[in-house]
Formats: C-alpha cells, structure tokens, sequence
C-alpha cells in the first residue's frame, strides 16, 4: 500500500511548532499505544522545522542496538572523531558537533522509540536537552518502561508530554477515501472506524488485509467489508504483544470478555477467580466500568475482540460459550437483548437447554436486522422444539431473506390445529403471499378472514401497510384510520396502521394528515420496541416517503439523513440499505446526482443479502434514471437490464416511478418519443392508483421531456391538492407552454424552497430564455445567475430544459428529436426507431444541420456536450 497522508493532527503538529519557537521546555515527548502516529507527527515536525531554516536530526531506538552503548546516537557522532576518552569522550563529541549548530533555537534533534535507547544513548539525548544544545523531539510507547532520565524531562518541566490519541472520525474517513478511491458502504465504514479506534496502522492494516483476502471489495461501485472478514497479519502482532506474559487464567478471563462483551461483572465472577479478573484489568486489556444500573467488562480497544476471536481455537470458544449462556441464563435477563445474547451462545456452544430463548432471541435478531443470524437461530430452536411456533417464526424470517418458496411450503393453508397464536400465523401467511409471491387479493383473504376477531387491529393495520405498497393508498388510508380510531387498540396494530397511513396520506397529497399520524404512531413504536422492533423504521420510512410523494423534499431529506445516520450506529443492515435507498430517491430527484449514485449503490449491493420489502427493482431503476440524468446511455440502459429480470409484484406503488426513470433512460439514447409516451403511461398508471401527488409530477415529466402537458389535468390536480408543489408544477407548465418567464421564475422560486434544485434551474434556464426573447434583459440576466446556482448543485445534470437556447429554439420537435437519436445512432436506426424512411431522417437530419451550423454528428455530440466516444451504431 501507498504511504497514507498526514492528516488530522494539525493541533498537536501546531503545539509542538509553538513549543520549539515561543516556549521555555527544550523538548516535546510524543507518547501513545504502537501504530497511533507517534513517528509520523515526529517526522513531519521535523521536516517543518527543516524547511523554516533549522538544522533537524533524526535518530532511532531499537531492540537491536539497545545492547550496544551509543548504538542508537551514532550517527550523531562526529565522522573524524577517534575512540578517546572513554564514554565521556562520546558524550562531549557528540554536544561539542551539535553545539555548532546553533543552539535549542536553531537545532532539533528527534528521538523514534525513546524507551528503546541504551543508557549511553539516554545519557547523550538528555544532555543535549538539559543543556539546551538542541530541542528533542521523543516518542515513546505508553505502558512499556522508560529510562528515569528521560522520565525526569516531564516531571521536572524541561519537557512537554503529549497523549496521542487514535485519528478523528473525519481524518479516518480521509484515509479510506485516499487509498479506496470511491465510496465505502456506512456499515463497513463503521466496522473499520470502530475497529481501528482511531489507530492508522491498525486501519491500515484490516483495509491491506480485507483487500489481499478478497473481503474488502468493490461491488456496483461501493466498497463492501465482508461481515466475516477476520484480521490478521500486524493486527494480529498489534495486539500479540498485549497478550504476552498472561497465566493461563488471567487470559481465560480476556477470552470471556471477548466473546462475550460486554459481560456483566457478577457473572464474570461466577466464571472465573477475582485474582485473574483483577489481573486482566491491571494488564490494560480489560476495563470495567459502570453501564447505567450494571456493572460490565470490556476489552479495551476493539481490535482486541477481533483478533482474539479469529484467533481461538473452535473447540476452546464452543466451551466458553456454553458457560457464558449458562451464566446468563441463571441471571434475570432483565436486559433487551439479554435473550439474543443467550440464544446465540446456546447455538454456538452447541447445547441448547432452553428452546425458547432461543426463539426469542430470533424475533430479537429480527429487530436487529441481522435476518442470517435470526434464520440460524430459528432454524436451531425448531430442530430442538419442533412445533407450529417454531415453523412460523422459520417462515416469517425466510420470507424476510426473500427464500419464499420454502417460507411458503412452511405454512398450511389453514392455521394448525395446534396453533397457539393464530393472528400472527395470519399475518406472516400474508406477508409471505403478498411480499414473496406478490398475491395481493390472496393476502389481503387471509388477513380479513380474521379481522374480526381478537386483536383485528393487527390484521388490519398489516393489511393498510400491504394495500399502500400495492398502489391503492385511498384504501390503505381508510383502513389505517378505523384502526387508529379504535379505542384501546393493539399497539403493533397501531404501528402498522400508522406506518400505512402515513405513507398513503402522503401519495394521496395530504401531507398534514400524513403528519399527524406519523405523529400519533412514532411514540407508540418508541414505547414498544421489544415486541415490534422494526415499527419506528417502518414510520420513519412511511414519512419520507410521504413527504417524498408530495414534493417536500427538505422534509424527506431530513427524515433520510437522520434515520441513515441512526441505521448505520445501530448496525443494523437492512434498516441501512433501506435508508440508503431513499436518501438516494430524495438525492435523485433534488437534482444531486453524486450522491444519489453513491447511496443507491450502496442500497443495491445491501439489497443483494437483505431485500425483505422487495426494493432492490426500485432501487437499480432510479439507478438508471440518475445515470440517464447524466447523459450515460449505456450505464442507464445496463442498470434498466439488471432490474428487469425482477419484474414486477409487490411494490406496485413505485410502477410510476420506475416509469418515469424508463422515460429519461430511453431519452438519454435520443428517443423523445418513445420517452414522452413513457411518461404519459406513468401519469396514467398515478392515476389508476389514486395517487395524485405523483399524477401531478408525472404530467410536469412529459413537458421536461419535450411534450405537450395536459394542463387542464394538471391544473386540476393542484386545486384537488392544493400543496405547494402541484401549484408549482401547473405554474411552471403553463409558463412553458407560453413562454411565460414570469409563471416559471415564480415556480422556480418554489421548487427551491421544497428542495427540487434541477426543477428549479431547468424552470429558471428557460424563464431567462424567455425574457431575452421579450426584450427585458435584466430579468434575464438574474434569472440566468439564479439558474447557474441552482444548476451547481447538480454537477453532471443534463435534460432537455437546460439544453443551450438556441438548440431549444431554432428547431422542431422532429427537428430536435432526430439530432438527439443523431448523436448515438445511424440514420438507418433512427428510421426503424421512428417509423421513418431513411430518406426522411437525412432530411431532418440536413435542416437541424442548417439551422444549427454544424456539419457532422461528431459536432451534434460537442454541441450536445456528451463524450467524443459516443459513435453511431
């Protein structure tokens, strides 16, 4: 690997600058744990003193030369020098040549693994020091011994000691991005942060390992660290040595804590003497500290965890798993995921005495989103305790990794009669007819079949959330409100009737009522997170794509920023991949490319291992949508490709959409007709489905892709909804109807303050345009000013509307689609596409050339802005 840029210690390089310019100690002590950065901030202050005009030397302590007296200062000793004098004589031949140098103000003399140096070197070093011949500059390793002259430095003020803590969160970010080159997944990100603890080398180290292993890949453009993925190599010297010298118990007490961090201390103690976890805490590899009412364990640093589990032998971990199951299965288990932690340990100790918390520790690694460590647990209880509660807690999960076909040969298609709980036989049957097979009407059978009994709620609220993700958000709102009526209904019932009532208010364009049910289920699913642990996400994600559906971008922003930044602290992979994905929509359609492409991606790839709600088609059309944005034809066709083979079933809510971004992937290719009939076709389907919000966006489309709005529709749709957006949109589409620059700035203006940057920049492009034509050039000019703003924030964007004036306006409709299609395609493909004679075409093809001054397609593409490689096929 490449040597990695200095960053992040910018306060201790400018404390130590300060201290040799302007301060009265004559040396600074760099001391911290191996790989923090010690030699690093040494050398680079050195090098700024050298380049200011100082004379600055190096010199470095080994375990090699500590046996040989002056070893480590030799280079210091003058080269004419002859062996008089004894050690003496060094001593004052080495301060008489630096004394020549200039002094404490004109000399630094660095000192690498200053608790290495021989005492004749220690001798040299502090001399030099003491007697201000020249300023050191020392590094030390905390926790290994240190000569008591050079200790005496600090402790007598001669010197400054300076803690170097692990790298900022921000300078380790800039590290990965140096030697990675592009984007790296939140989760990995966290893994390899987390890990490092702020240590360079140790980051260095697990990104060289991951590489040269294959764990650390790239994949859809987005680095991804393999959850297995174990450190070797120095990581594994790195923490070797903290190990070295342990009896055999004290080290038996850290393997505890490592498996099982963090470990309660009362039940640390019922596995292992005092003695040995008092001598695992005084060794620095184990702290132990209060936790809110419980006193635990921990390793110190994280790498420590990772090393020593990769590193125990199978059979040695097995066994101290079942004793740290027992432990805790002797204990109250008071804690959230105190049953997760028992179950795990059962499975992989290979012993399980209680089925039944290894149930509930399934649901719980549901709640958590690791669905391959909840299938392995469930799959474990059912092969101790078989029954029907185990087959539907099996299937539920298998239809949560997208294995339908066995989650659905799991379930009869009547509850057993053995079935303790039918209600949640009913729901999960339903999810697995609706989300795995996209059976809608069979669905919704099994849950009305018993809505009318006990707990109905919970069938009726997963019923509103089924209904808004199959397109019928009039339905879906309904239902969600008897639920949310009913007094004293069941909380998870409430959950999910305010996640579906949420999300179908929103697409419905009722974005104050969406509001006030997110409001009125966020705390329910705060307060019930045990038994409904992913209902806050579920609301969470409802309301961003309320706000989404409606045009406020600035709110669904917010929701997505903060439940990806929430998802990625908790770990929790699906929940990560979802937010991923709906950040990237929100991006996508605020005009920022860059980032839509990076958090789409990063969906993409997640949705490869967890796709529960089946987003992953979703998510590669909006993929190609964006690249289409860009004006890369082939990457927007490639990504169309990858999602067509899903074909459509559950999620007929987002069929609009993935319209809409077939439309610009087909224009990125030339074809405006072709790309404007796919817009009327996703308005048309809006509007089938009852969602006027997207209706009303979808007509806007069919105007920024060069055809003719239905205004009067439109029109219609922004009195029905009466939200900011759908007046912008019937505003901006009658201002582009009648070259109105008034009605488009004003709909610019608009679009800003909801989010809609590229809307905004396309509405002010051509209000400028339109005030050039009418002669009143000072609105134009701040009109264009405003659009070059806006348009900076969406770096790469290219659509019809932000096309140069003069291609917009001296050509026909026919005119201009014929040069678009000219640019990537031959006349002959031009006249299949079209319905054309060849003829025909070279005929457009010659006015548009007229009209334009150009004389080739090699200048169509320049004039088009797109890439000299683009050749007709």
């Amino acid at each position: 690997m490449d040597a990695w840029p200095f960053v992040g210690r910018d306060e201790e390089l400018a404390a130590i600058e300060t201290a040799f310019d302007g301060s009265d100690v004559d040396a600074v002590v760099i001391a911290g744990p191996a790989g923090v950065g010690k030699t690093a901030l040494a050398r680079r202050v050195l090098g700024r003193l050298r380049a200011a005009g100082s004379r600055a030397e190096c010199v470095v302590g080994t375990r090699a030369a500590a046996s040989i007296p002056f070893g480590a200062v030799a280079p210091l000793v003058p080269a004419d020098w002859r062996p008089v004098g004894g050690p003496l004589g060094v001593l004052r031949a080495v301060a008489t040549q630096v004394g020549r140098w200039g002094g404490r103000r004109r000399v630094a003399i660095g000192v690498d693994d200053a608790h290495l140096l021989d005492d004749s070197s220690v001798a040299v070093v502090t001399h030099l020091v003491t007697e201000r011949l020249a300023f050191g500059v020392l590094t030390l390793r905390t926790g290994e011994p240190v000569a008591d002259a050079i200790t005496a430095l600090w402790k007598e003020e001669r010197a400054e000691r300076l803690e170097l803590g692990g790298l900022p969160a921000a300078a380790v970010d800039h590290l990965l991005g140096h030697y990675l080159k592009g984007p790296i997944d939140g989760l990995s990100r966290r893994r390899l942060t987390e890990a490092a603890a702020g240590n360079p080398l140790a980051l260095r180290e697990m990104v060289h390992g991951g590489l040269s292993g294959g764990k650390l890949r790239e994949r859809y453009g987005v680095w991804r660290l393999d959850p297995a993925y174990q450190p070797g190599g120095r990581v594994t010297e790195l923490v070797a040595r903290h190990l070295v010298g342990l009896d055999a118990s004290t080290r038996h007490v850290v393997e505890l804590v490592a498996e099982g961090e963090p470990v309660a201390l009362p039940a640390l103690e019922t596995l292992a003497d005092a003695a040995s976890i008092r001598a695992a805490e005084e060794s620095g590899l184990v702290t132990v500290g209060r936790s809110g009412a419980r006193v635990e364990a921990r390793l110190a640093h994280p790498l420590y965890g990772e090393v020593l589990r990769a590193g125990m032998p199978l059979t040695r971990a097995r066994i101290v798993r079942r004793r740290l199951a027992k432990a805790l299965l002797d204990t109250p288990m008071r804690r959230r995921d105190d049953a997760l932690r028992a179950a795990q340990w059962q499975v992989d100790g290979g012993v399980i005495t209680h089925p039944d918390v290894v149930r509930v520790g399934a649901r719980q690694a549901i709640g958590w989103s690791d669905l391959r460590l909840a299938e392995r647990l469930a799959r474990a209880a059912r092969n101790a305790e078989p029954g029907a509660e185990a087959d539907v807690l099996l299937a539920e999960i298998l239809e949560y990794r997208g294995k339908s076909a066995e989650a659905v040969a799991l379930l009869s298609d009547e509850p057993p009669p053995e079935t303790t709980d039918p209600m949640l036989w009913a729901v999960t049957r339903a999810e697995t007819l609706y989300w795995g097979l996209g059976a809608a009407g069979a669905a919704e059978r099994v849950l009305m079949a018993v809505a009318g009994g006990p707990r109905g709620e919970l069938a009726d609220g997963t019923r509103s959330w089924i209904l808004v993700f199959d397109g019928r958000c009039g339905a879906a709102l309904d239902v969600a409100r008897q639920v949310l009526a009913r007094p004293g209904a069941d909380p998870q019932g409430v959950i999910w009737a305010a996640a579906g009532g949420t999300a179908a208010a929103g697409f419905l364009g009722r974005l104050d009522e969406s509001d006030a049910i997110h409001d009125r289920g966020l705390p329910v699913a705060a307060a019930h997170r045990d038994v409904m642990p992913w209902g806050v996400y579920e609301i969470e994600i409802a309301a961003c794509l309320a706000h989404l559906a409606s045009g406020d971008l600035i709110g669904a922003r917010a929701f997505a920023d903060e439940g990806y930044r929430l998802a990625v602290e908790a770990g929790v992979p699906m929940m990560v991949s979802g937010w991923a994905l709906f950040s990237g929509l929100v991006t996508a359609a605020q005009g920022h490319l860059d980032v839509a492409g990076a958090m789409l991606r990063e969906a993409f790839a997640g949705f490869e291992e967890n796709d529960t709600f089946r987003f992953r088609r979703c998510c590669g059309a909006a993929l190609a949508g964006v690249s289409a944005l860009r004006g890369e034809a082939a990457e927007a066709l490639r990504w169309m490709g990858e999602v067509e083979p899903f074909g459509a079933g559950a999620n007929r809510i987002f069929e609009p959409w993935i319209e809409l971004w077939r439309s610009w992937t087909v224009l990125s290719e030339g074809a405006t007709s072709e790309a404007i009939g796919y817009a009327q076709g996703a308005a048309e389907l809006a509007r089938s489905a009852d969602m006027p919000a997207v209706e009303a966006a979808a007509l806007y489309e069919v105007g920024r892709l060069g055809g003719t709005v239905d205004r009067d529709r439109l029109a219609a749709l922004a009195v029905r909804l009466a939200t900011p957006f759908a007046e912008a949109l019937a505003g901006a589409a009658r201002g582009l109807a009648t070259s109105d620059g008034r009605a488009l700035a004003d709909a610019a203006a608009t679009f800003e303050l909801l989010g809609h940057d590229l809307l905004a920049a396309e509405a002010a492009t051509v209000a400028a345009r339109a005030f050039r034509r009418a002669g009143r050039r000072g609105q134009s000019q701040l009109l264009s000013a405003r659009a070059a703003q806006w348009r900076a924030r969406c770096s790469g964007a290219r659509t019809p509307l932000l096309l140069d004036g003069e291609v917009a306006d001296l050509l026909t409709a026919r005119e201009r689609e014929v040069v678009l299609l000219a640019a990537q395609h031959s006349s002959k493909q031009i006249a299949e596409r079209l319905g054309l004679g060849v003829k025909t075409v070279n005929n457009h093809l010659a006015r548009a050339y007229a009209k334009l001054g150009v004389t080739s397609r090699a200048e169509i593409r320049t004039l088009l802005g797109q890439p000299p490689s683009a050749r007709p096929r």
